[in-house]
């Protein structure tokens, strides 16, 4: 997506809050995944987030905070998903250094059509619209977990998700395997668990990136 830029954001970044603003206007405010009376300041935030990697979808030119995405590293507090489902699959056999937690995916869908309709090309007086820019924008993000891991060795992703967030990445052919039941976790969501590699196999964009960073670093 033109005029957005997809970016680490450190907990000491000045646009750290700006994100967890984001999740609390998402979590809290339009989907009530979380109770606003937790977070009095606006910022929604958890334990997990002082060993997570933050990601960001930033406006080149308000410097707005469009979207986010984090990935939660091992930590003595395990993998929030391991916390709360029943799986299907043992994934005990993979080292746990090995594996990263995708969270808290947020976007701003209507700052985000804005911004698509701005940069859609023009015809007739009509705008044309060429694609989801919603959908874009979580590929992106997506695309910056696949190359933090990469860079981090990690090579198993978990991930917990509704199904229609399921059917938007698929269309992306980022695939994520399902290794257990729905239950009502902030809504009806299910545990997906697999090796990133095979998740990303279809997507070549993304297997483009893993791959040419896996090469570098093998040279």
């Amino acid at each position: 997506m033109t005029k957005c830029k997809f970016e680490k954001i450190e907990k000491n970044h000045p646009l750290f809050t700006d994100v967890l603003a984001l999740r609390y206007r998402i979590y809290c405010e339009q989907r009530g995944f979380e109770n606003p009376e937790d977070y009095p300041d606006g910022l929604e935030r958890d334990v997990s987030d002082e060993h997570a990697v933050h990601f960001a979808a930033i406006h080149n030119e308000t410097n707005e905070v469009l979207g986010t995405i984090r990935l939660i590293l091992k930590s003595p507090d395990g993998f929030p998903i391991e916390n709360h489902f029943k799986f299907d699959k043992d994934t005990s056999y993979i080292k746990k250094d090995n594996i990263g937690e995708v969270s808290r995916l947020a976007v701003n869908s209507e700052a985000c059509r804005e911004l698509w309709r701005k940069v859609t090309s023009k015809r007739d007086g009509m705008t044309q619209a060429k694609g989801n820019p919603e959908a874009d924008m979580i590929a992106g993000l997506i695309r910056c977990i696949v190359i933090e891991c990469r860079d981090r060795g990690i090579t198993h992703l978990y991930a917990v998700m509704a199904r229609a967030l399921f059917v938007i990445l698929k269309r992306r052919k980022i695939v994520f395997p399902r290794i257990g039941p729905e239950i009502d976790y902030h809504g009806m969501r299910a545990p997906y668990f697999g090796l990133l590699e095979n998740i990303i196999m279809g997507n070549d964009d993304l297997y483009r990136a893993f791959s040419a960073g896996r090469a570098v670093a093998a040279a």
